[in-house]
């Protein structure tokens, strides 16, 4: 892991997770309030608000190919990459989610 990374516990278990029913939770990591998104392919992690007008992605949804679509004007974004699948050079931040024995953790950059 990178000096500059850090590494932090949101759960012991996912079941702790309080997703709400469009499979989206907010969770607190140090300082930052982040959404955790239950997928297909895992849990992955992202800011709480939309990089292009502060959107709250927690209010958003998750399409079929895993974009999470914001709720003010309906940009996607890819949860594997960040990219912004209007093509129009909005970038998501996406935090590894690492699932481990003693717990659920996220590592912020």
């Amino acid at each position: 892991m990178d000096r500059h990374d850090k590494l932090f516990k949101i759960a012991d278990r996912i079941d702790e997770i309080s997703f709400a029913a469009n499979k989206i939770a907010v969770v607190n990591a140090e300082d930052k309030s982040i959404c955790i998104a239950k997928t297909g392919s895992g849990l992955k992690a992202f800011p709480h608000y939309c990089p292009h007008a502060g959107g709250d992605l927690s209010e958003g949804f998750i399409d079929k190919r895993e974009n999470i679509i914001c709720p003010i004007h309906g940009y996607r974004f890819s949860l594997n990459n960040g990219r912004d699948t209007n093509n129009e050079g909005y970038l998501l931040k996406i935090y590894k989610v690492i699932e481990a024995e003693d717990g659920i953790f996220v590592k912020l950059e």
